[in-house]
């Protein structure tokens, strides 16, 4: 299967059963990070940032695979990402701005927004979900068709007049909200045009016209963008954006030929794109950002976190020396939080494994010969060790 090769590869499996249920020492970051933050602070308008610092191995990718599938259950909109694995670099702010919209659980706000126009008609839950056309119901109650498209289209301008958005955005959630609640036909036009337009895809000039959509995302304007996104998750009550970010190391790792991934200025564009983040932070509401990386990012003066000064300020109070694992840091050690689990702990994940493999059908064979991956990490070897020794029953 799939989620084997992924552990004989030493990755996180792409199972959630699976990513959740191997999952051991839980109490010592990620149930603060659930119940502290995602529970209370954020989803109580707060924002914050975090910042995953440790060794090859030590668990990073797996924690914020794990808080992707928490947060998701939680009612976040919930993206993560490598920044290895993108297309496009992240050093410029609308890639960044195309890679969270092209995530966005489209139905999700879909709903929310129809859900806020509902609302200010009076309707609760229990008499409109979200999910068909309130027209329909109307005209099931005896409403007149036109008088009833009348009275919701006052209630769609009436509702996101109220939600301070910028203009674009404005006629971004009239058109949605209007298809949804409003439209005759099962084609949802508008709505297609206007995602299309939200994932900063240009427009024809035709379907300009019909949406009155003219704005084009740009550099110059994709932090606005962002934080308006941000904006009209919030008003649609969706509990929040959370994004995930792994594998910054990128930043200062070579290609085959030498050279490095990203030039000198790519390097400072990426670095004040999460400058700018953390400034904003003040400005959004319900938003996290958790990012991760290698040691270089603290080791490496050219191209880690110092080498940005108006980045490093901002990020240094979270480096005071501890012979402790801080939960609470914002600037995380992972090297120190898998200290903090116990000298056994990579015993602890093995006995785990090998009891998931066996009510799957797997025994463990210890006469498969592999080859020693040890530099890797204790922790990533042992996984790797336990999955290449996992053979599978025959069936009788």
């Amino acid at each position: 299967t799939k989620d084997l090769y992924l552990l004989k590869e030493g990755k996180s499996p792409v199972s959630k059963d699976l990513l959740l249920e191997m999952t051991l020492g839980k109490e010592k970051w990620l149930d603060i990070i659930t119940e502290y933050y995602l529970q209370n602070y954020i989803n109580k308008g707060g924002s914050k940032v975090k910042i995953l610092i440790g060794k090859e191995g030590t668990g990073k990718t797996h924690l914020l695979k794990f808080l992707e599938c928490t947060t998701k259950e939680l009612g976040y909109n919930s993206i993560y990402f490598s920044a290895k694995n993108i297309s496009e670099k992240i050093n410029d702010i609308s890639n960044f701005y195309k890679i969270i919209a092209d995530c966005i659980e489209q139905e999700q706000l879909i709903k929310g927004l129809s859900l806020k126009v509902a609302e200010e008609m009076g309707f609760s839950i229990e008499r409109y979900d979200g999910k068909v056309k309130l027209l329909t119901l109307l005209i099931e109650e005896g409403r007149g068709q036109n008088d009833a498209g009348r009275e919701i289209r006052k209630a769609i301008y009436n509702t996101f007049k109220k939600a301070d958005l910028s203009p674009s955005f404005f006629t971004f959630a009239l058109l949605i909200a209007g298809d949804r609640l409003v439209g005759l036909d099962d084609t949802d036009k508008n709505t297609k045009i206007a995602f299309k337009w939200l994932k900063g895809e240009k427009l024809e000039r035709c379907e300009k016209q019909a949406t009155h959509l003219f704005e084009t995302l740009q550099k110059a304007n994709a932090r606005y963008w962002l934080n308006a996104l941000i904006k009209i998750l919030n008003f649609a009550e969706i509990k929040g954006l959370v994004i995930l970010l792994d594998d910054l190391e990128v930043l200062a790792e070579k290609k085959l030929d030498g050279r490095f991934k990203y030039t000198p200025n790519a390097v400072n564009d990426t670095y004040e794109l999460l400058r700018q983040l953390i400034d904003d932070m003040e400005l959004l509401n319900n938003f996290l950002l958790i990012l991760a990386g290698d040691k270089v990012l603290i080791d490496d003066d050219k191209r880690g976190l110092k080498s940005y000064e108006a980045l490093w300020m901002r990020l240094q109070t979270g480096l005071v020396p501890l012979d402790r694992f801080n939960s609470f840091a914002d600037m995380v050690n992972i090297d120190l939080h898998l200290k903090s689990l116990g000298e056994d702990f990579h015993e602890q994940v093995k006995k785990r494994l090998i009891e998931l493999f066996e009510a799957s059908g797997f025994k463990r064979d210890g006469t498969i010969q592999i080859s020693d991956s040890s530099e890797k990490g204790l922790l990533k070897y042992t996984l790797m060790e336990t999955a290449l020794r996992a053979k599978k029953l025959e069936e009788k």
